[in-house]
């Protein structure tokens, strides 16, 4: 099971960020306020579905993880090791975060009243979302782990 999560995890995290991509462009390209907000509005109820689903997936791996439940026998331990401590405590927690962000972003922007306005808060929060994700992903880890 812990494979299977773990696979999943990281192939979806390309679709996560490429989602990302895609709500920036399409909340930016609605600046103007000429384009109607339905598409970006599509855009970023996917990202956020797509990020929400992440994090369920990396919820599920962080319990079944081998690597996690030993560094959660000595915290201290954990905490001096700072790849250790990115992958057991500062990921799940930025990742967390981004979920929060990318919803609450979502459900502000579509309550605005004009459609630029929608636009620029859905972007604001589709930037933030995304810099919080990239700051969060373990980048010295494989791209493709188990995919040689």
């Amino acid at each position: 099971m812990h494979s299977a999560l773990l696979h999943t995890h990281n192939l979806l995290r390309w679709v996560v960020l490429v989602l990302g991509v895609l709500a920036i462009v399409r909340t930016a390209q609605g600046l103007g306020g000429a384009t109607p907000f339905a598409a970006a509005r599509k855009s970023l109820s996917m990202f956020m579905g797509t990020v929400h689903l992440q994090l369920l997936i990396g919820l599920l791996l962080l319990m079944n993880s081998p690597i996690v439940q030993a560094a959660m026998r000595d915290m201290e331990a954990t905490m001096a090791d700072r790849a250790l401590r990115q992958v057991v405590v500062e990921h799940p927690t930025l990742m967390v975060l981004a979920a929060i962000l990318i919803t609450v972003g979502s459900i502000v922007a579509k309550n605005r009243a004009t459609d630029a306005a929608k636009h620029k808060l859905g972007l604001t929060f589709a930037v933030i979302t995304m810099v919080v994700i990239l700051a969060g992903i373990p980048w010295q880890r494989a791209l493709f782990p188990g995919m040689n």
